[in-house]
């Protein structure tokens, strides 16, 4: 999925966003660190390895920018009369960059996930 917009809504954040970035965390510790520890190879768990360096360095851009996009929203992502308003967030570049690469090491890490 490409994805490059300058504005998300608060609702997508929060549904489709943070459940993505919540389940590539959760594979990383998991699977991904199984198939390191008990992999059926030296080469496998190598490999292995320099996948999840590289994608925890992914992880660390993503969650900081996230956090700064959460901060400079706390107020509009306050659910009032018990429902989270769709209100739309403008996105600066950073930011933009880290929401394309939650959807992108999503798809990575699912397709990744097959293979272990």
């Amino acid at each position: 999925m490409a994805w490059s917009a300058t504005t998300i809504t608060s609702v997508n954040l929060i549904n489709d966003v943070i459940p993505k970035l919540k389940t590539v965390e959760f594979i990383l510790q998991g699977k991904l660190q199984q198939a390191i520890d008990h992999g059926p190879s030296a080469e496998n768990r190598t490999k292995y390895q320099l996948l999840q360096q590289e994608f925890e360095l992914e992880l660390l851009m993503i969650q900081m920018n996230l956090e700064h996009l959460l901060h400079r929203y706390t107020q509009d992502l306050q659910p009032t009369a018990g429902r989270l308003d769709n209100k739309i967030l403008d996105l600066d570049d950073n930011e933009r960059v880290a929401i394309t690469a939650v959807y992108q090491l999503y798809e990575r890490v699912c397709a990744i996930t097959t293979k272990l």
